[in-house]
């Protein structure tokens, strides 16, 4: 990369800098002389912008939250849709930058662009009829399931890899539909995802009494 001026650095630049290299290197491949580099100054140069690695990071999850795309366009009374499409989109974040997973979980969410997406959640919450408990229960249980289903999809959780035909046809002398389930369980991901989509949201709607379009 040719040299940065000086005068063009910025801390969105270069945690969004960082997060490139995250995604090709992974977190542990991320230091500030390789970033320096990246941008083509000196890592001392990053100081002036970041306090420390651990400052980095959470500029590096303020720019994550500021990239999940929010719908603004979608009625005040439908809930579900406007749902649906946020947390697609946080999804389809996830599995672009693979290693954010680690970080939403790790680093703390106080940055401008996370109270942005939590207020967006809040004030769809409320114009469902929600009150604050409600809300907050509503966005940690689909947060959490996001960030679950993800960390399956990645392969950081384990799962018993049914498509070896030994595991199919041991399960199927024992049990037909138990074989069955292990192969449903190892469909597509992203079909998964929707499944589940339709359950999360079925149980918001029967807990709190919300209706569904």
């Amino acid at each position: 990369m040719a040299a940065t001026d000086r005068a063009t650095l910025s801390r969105e630049l270069i945690a969004d800098t960082a997060l490139r290299i995250i995604d090709s290197d992974g977190l542990g491949g991320l230091s500030m002389r390789k970033l320096g580099s990246a941008l083509g100054v000196e890592a001392m140069s990053l100081y002036h912008y970041i306090e420390n690695k651990s400052d980095l990071l959470d500029a590096v999850v303020d720019n994550l939250y500021g990239e999940i795309d929010l719908p603004t366009d979608v009625p005040d009374n439908d809930w579900e849709p406007a749902f649906r499409q946020g947390l697609r989109s946080f999804y389809d974040l996830l599995l672009k930058h693979p290693a954010a997973l680690e970080l939403f979980t790790t680093r703390p969410s106080s940055s401008a662009n996370a109270l942005a997406v939590m207020g967006w959640a809040f004030d769809r919450c409320r114009m469902a009829g929600l009150n604050a408990r409600e809300a907050a229960e509503t966005f940690h249980f689909c947060v959490a399931w996001v960030l679950g289903h993800v960390a399956s999809e990645l392969g950081m959780m384990a799962r018993v890899d049914a498509g070896e035909p030994a595991v199919i046809s041991n399960a199927a002398a024992v049990d037909p539909d138990f074989a069955a389930f292990l192969e449903y369980n190892t469909g597509s991901r992203s079909e998964l995802f929707e499944v589940g989509l339709d359950l999360l949201f079925s149980s918001l709607a029967s807990s709190f009494g919300l209706s569904r379009q």
